[in-house]
Parts: C-alpha cells; structure tokens; sequence
C-alpha cells in the first residue's frame, strides 16, 4: 500500500489555515475521491492524519513501531486478510499555500502569489531508499505536468522536518510543500509559518489555487501509482 498523510498539530495560534490545515485537508480530500464507490485500485492507500509533527514526529514514529513488523502478515491465517498491506511509499504533505516570495531587503514581502509559484517535492539524499525516494519524487514531477492545472512541481534532495522522515530509511518517502523546508521556510520565506496571521482571511485565491494544484498532483501520481480506475 502507499501511506499519503499530512500533521494536524500546526502551530497557527489560531486557525492554522496552513500549517497544517491545508495539507490536512488535501489528505482527507483525497481520501473523500479514493473512497467513492466507483473508484477501485489494485493497491491499497492508507490515509494517515499524524499527530505531534511539531514536537519529534511521535505520531509518525508511534505508526511504525507498532505496525512495521506487521507488513504483508495474514490475520487471522487463512483469512485471506492483511489488515497492514507491504509499504510502498510514503508521501507526507505538509503547507500548500504561501509561495510568495523570499522577504525583500526591508523584511517586507510580496502580498501576492508569485507567477513562478511551485511545489516543491523533496526527498533525503542520505536516506537508505534516497535512489527510489528521487525516482518517487520525479514521479510526482511528471503527475504535476499532467494533471496541475497552474502551477509546476520542482524536486529537490532536501527533505526536513517532516512525518515523513521517520520513514525514509524504510520505505522510498517524499514530502510535498508550498517551499524548500531548510532553505526556504527555515529562511524565513514564510511569514505566517507558526504565527497569529496563519488564518484563511491571510490567504487569497491564488493562495489556495496552489493548494489545489498540489491535490491535482498528488491525485494523480497516487490514482497511477495505485492501479485507480472508474467502475
């Protein structure tokens, strides 16, 4: 199976419109499409809402040590049941909205979305699958060509900070963000990142239109990746 999940503890001080309310609600919109009863695949996807992203990942961590050793095991034997599927990858995502920009020399930022808005794919190149964590990653890339509507996918090698790195070592993991976690958030890139203005009055339609490209995307390389199809 692939586990596509998203934290729920963001640190908005408020809403948390997006961190991490807009890739929260990425995860359970895709999980609304991939539960319609029209839709079958030929692999499983788990949808997981982790808590505690903020504080070491717990949530994430507590997951594996109680299921990794549980992976492609029949229970009860004979029941033809494998209530924890083989792990094929991982896919964390995370803020969806804010792409504007690094802050200009006075600290103040561009109010709009910028026209070369992206989402930023990142896998670890120190991870034991960093090789098929790429090959994901570039996967996503190609799903952003076809299925995003505005807005392009970049991949970079960089993956921090994320649900997704408590996996990394063994299964293929990306994550999915409105900027480079180090070199962009870490950077100040964002000014509502973990701040009171975090609250959808902030964000404006180009804002969230970034966020529906990241679904698209995300849609469509876990629908190809999964086997999806209409009944």
């Amino acid at each position: 199976m692939y586990i596509v999940g998203a934290h729920m503890d963001g640190r908005g001080f408020g809403e948390a419109a997006d961190d991490n309310g807009s890739g929260t609600a990425l995860v359970m919109e895709l999980a609304r499409i991939f539960s319609s009863p029209d839709v079958q695949t030929e692999r499983s996807i788990r949808f997981a809402l982790w808590n505690n992203e903020e504080t070491g990942h717990q949530g994430a961590r507590a997951y594996i040590a109680q299921r990794a050793q549980l992976q492609g095991k029949e229970e009860p034997p004979g029941s033809g049941r494998y209530p924890e599927p083989k792990w094929l990858g991982m896919v964390q995502n995370g803020m969806m909205l804010w792409d504007h920009g690094m802050p200009r020399p006075n600290g103040t930022v561009n109010p709009e979305q910028r026209a070369e808005a992206d989402i930023n794919i990142e896998f670890q190149s120190t991870a034991k699958f960093a090789d098929q964590a790429m090959k994901l990653g570039f996967f996503f890339r190609d799903a952003n060509e076809k299925y995003a509507s505005d807005y392009p996918a970049a991949v970079g090698p960089h993956m921090t900070n994320t649900d997704s790195t408590p996996f990394m070592d063994l299964v293929p993991a990306i994550s999915l963000r409105e900027n480079e976690r180090g070199m962009q958030t870490g950077a100040g890139w964002n000014p509502t990142w973990h701040q009171p203005i975090d609250v959808f009055s902030t964000f404006s339609d180009k804002d969230f239109r970034l966020g529906l490209n990241a679904a698209q995307t995300t849609l469509g390389a876990v629908g190809e990746l999964a086997g999806a199809r209409l009944k």
